[in-house]
Parts: structure tokens; sequence; C-alpha cells
């Protein structure tokens, strides 16, 4: 009866045909080398028996019988070293070594060497790179982990800067209640600005550095001809209100506005070519909202907003 053991790479087939024979094949599933031969009694030592040298060797092989058990492997040029080392009874001490010879593979059977070697190295690089795959996407979730908390840390602090929307003629706010719309949080959501003139000049381009901002009302808005110099990628709900003066007479540069879905223009009697400045850029503004713009062609913006789809209010 035959028996098969697993050593490390190697594939072993044990087997007695004889009383005087033992058949042993070896195969090595790293490097795909196999060794067969029939050990003779030239083979064994003189001073056991055959039947019991088998026994010994078979407890070598099996991994339940290590400890008092054990065998050694190790490739020469054409040959496998064997070297059988027991304790037997635990009194006894067992030495053996013998070669068993590689087998030369017919072509048909060096071919199926062949793949299986090809098959066992594209499975080794799989799971190497299976593994790889891992412990980059580890690194990715950790550094993503990582970036979260500190653009949470970021932000704490950012929140609390100030922005400086005016530079007053004597370089220093006039009073504290100035404050909230002199020095608006740069996180602001809405901001309110009563009267633009008082400040002296506004700091137009610090518009664009408020990060989650959606409604900007300006009251008094007299200090720019058109919205060229205003920008700010978040505003949604744009209201500027000109206190009848003719200085505001152009939209022109609403697109510097992107997001912008509401606009309303009041007390602005200079205000012209509206349709001709929205037709020029694509936007998302699906309501307007002019009161007191009496230089609006009436007609024209309304069948432009009918055409867009547009809620218009005119009064």
């Amino acid at each position: 009866m035959s028996k098969s053991f697993t050593h490390g790479s190697f594939s072993i087939l044990l087997s007695q045909p004889d009383t005087n024979t033992v058949y042993l094949k070896i195969t090595d599933t790293l490097n795909f080398m196999c060794y067969e031969g029939n050990l003779q009694p030239s083979d064994f030592k003189k001073d056991f028996t055959i039947a019991d040298q088998y026994a010994i060797i078979q407890k070598c092989f099996d991994q339940e019988e290590r400890g008092d058990y054990a065998v050694s492997m190790s490739a020469t040029s054409g040959n496998l070293k064997l070297k059988f080392n027991a304790l037997v009874g635990g009194i006894l001490h067992f030495e053996l070594v013998i070669f068993v010879k590689e087998k030369i593979l017919s072509g048909d059977g060096r071919l199926t060497m062949d793949f299986n070697r090809m098959e066992q190295k594209q499975e080794m690089a799989n799971q190497a790179l299976v593994k790889r795959c891992d412990t980059l996407e580890k690194r990715c979730k950790d550094l993503e982990h990582s970036l979260v908390k500190q653009e949470q840390k970021f932000f704490k602090i950012i929140d609390r800067l100030d922005i400086l929307m005016f530079a007053p003629s004597n370089h220093r706010i006039a009073c504290p209640t100035q404050f909230p719309a002199a020095l608006p949080k740069i996180s602001s959501e809405e901001i309110f600005i009563q009267n633009s003139q008082q400040f002296g000049n506004m700091r137009l381009e610090n518009l664009s550095t408020f990060y989650k901002l959606k409604k900007l009302k300006i009251h008094n808005f007299i200090i720019t001809p058109s919205l060229a110099s205003l920008a700010n990628e978040t505003v949604t709900e744009l209201e500027l209100n000109c206190s009848s003066n003719g200085a505001f007479t152009s939209l022109t540069g609403f697109e510097k506005f992107p997001n912008l879905d509401s606009l309303t223009v009041i007390s602005a009697p200079g205000l012209t070519n509206v349709v001709t400045v929205l037709k020029s850029k694509p936007h998302k503004i699906k309501t307007l909202k002019f009161q007191a713009c009496a230089a609006i062609n009436v007609v024209e913006l309304q069948t432009y907003c009918q055409e867009n789809k547009i809620f218009v209010a005119l009064s």
C-alpha cells in the first residue's frame, strides 16, 4: 500500500512493493523537480530489518510523528539527499542517509511540470500583488483619515479669522458697532453691509475669501459702476441697493458669481443693457428682481426671462 506525505515544498509517495524493496518518489513543488527510485537492501543499514527501517522512514515523513523522528532533504547535482534521524522507543538512536536520483521526465511530463511551475509562479505573483494592494489600500485609508482630521483642525483655525472688508481713511475701525460688517468671519454664510460709504474704501477683492458665503446684501452700493470688481464662488443670493444713485450702470462681471441663483437690484436708475449682459455669459440665475430701475427695457427683459424660465419681478 502506498502512503503519501508532505514535507515543506516536497510531495512524497512511499510504498514497499516487496520485502526487499522500498519505492520512493519525491516531487519538489517549488522548483518542479522529480526524484524517483527503488531502494535496495544495499541502501539500508545491516543491523535493522528492511521492514523496521521502512516503518521508521514512514514516521520520519509523518508530520504527527515529528520530535523523535525527523528527516532533512537537500538537492545536489542530479540527486536528492535524505537524512533520517530517529530515537526509537526513546533509547535507540537510528540514522540513515540515502540518495534518490532525479527523474528525467518525458516531453509530456516535462510540459506538465512546466505548466505547473508557471501556474504556481503566477499564483504567487497574484498573492504578492493582492497583499501589496491590501497594504496600499490600508495606507490610503489611514492617510485619508489623517487628512480629514487635519482638514477639520485647519478649518477650526481658519474659521476664527476675521476678514477686513474696508480700509477707512483713518486706518482703523471707528467704533465697535461697525465690526460685524467691517470684520466678518471668514466662515460667514450671510453678510449684510448696511452702508458701504461710511467705511471709506471697500475692499471688494476680499469677498472671494468667504468660502461658505451664500447671501450677500449691500446697501448704498455706489462705489463701482458694475460687478466686475466683485467675485465669490459660493454666493447664491445677491442684493444691491444703490440708493437712487446713478453710479451703478451695468451687470457686467456677474459671471464671477458662478452659483448665483437670485439677483436683486434696488434703486439703480442708471442700470441698462441687462438682457445684453445676461446673454453674454452662461449662468444659473433663476430669479431676477428689479425695483426702481427705470432705465431697464421691461419688454425685452420679460421676453428673455420667459424664454429662459426665469422668474422676474419689476416694480
